[in-house]
C-alpha cells in the first residue's frame, strides 16, 4: 500500500529538495554547535578572584550567566545534532528494508511462477510419454 503512495513521480523531487535541506540544516547545527563550544570556553576561562567578587559581584554573576546560556546552548545543540542524525540514519535503515522486502517479494513471485510453470511441463512431459 505505502509503496503505490510513494511511487507517485512528486516524492521523487521533492526528495531532492529534502535531502539538500538535510543537509543545510546539519550544515546549521554543527555551526551552532562550535559556536556553543567556543562561547563555553571563552566564559569557563574567565577567573574572577575573591577580591574582584567582592568588588563587582554584578560582574561576577553577569559572567556566570552568560557561562550558563553557552552551556545550555551548547548542550541544546549537540543533542539536537544528535538526535537529527539518528534520526536520518534511522530512515536511511528504514529505506533499505522497504527496498529488501521489495525485492524479496518479487523474487519470491518469481520463484513461485518458475515452480507452477516447471511443475506444469512436468506434467506435461509425463502425459506425453504416456
Amino acid at each position: 500500500r505505502w509503496q503505490k503512495i510513494f511511487v507517485i513521480p512528486l516524492w521523487s523531487k521533492m526528495a531532492v529538495f529534502w535531502n539538500k535541506m538535510f543537509l543545510t540544516i546539519i550544515v546549521l547545527l554543527i555551526v551552532l554547535f562550535l559556536d556553543a563550544v567556543r562561547e563555553v570556553r571563552k566564559y569557563s576561562a574567565v577567573h574572577v578572584n575573591e577580591k574582584a567578587a567582592n568588588v563587582n559581584t554584578n560582574a561576577f554573576d553577569h559572567i556566570q550567566m552568560k557561562l550558563f546560556r553557552s552551556q545550555r546552548n551548547l548542550y541544546l545543540s549537540g543533542f539536537s545534532l544528535f538526535l537529527w542524525l539518528v534520526l536520518r540514519r534511522t530512515v536511511t535503515l528504514l529505506t533499505q528494508l522497504a527496498k529488501g522486502m521489495a525485492s524479496h517479494a518479487a523474487l519470491e513471485m518469481q520463484v513461485n511462477d518458475a515452480t507452477e510453470a516447471a511443475k506444469k511441463y512436468m506434467a506435461e512431459n509425463e502425459r506425453l510419454q504416456e
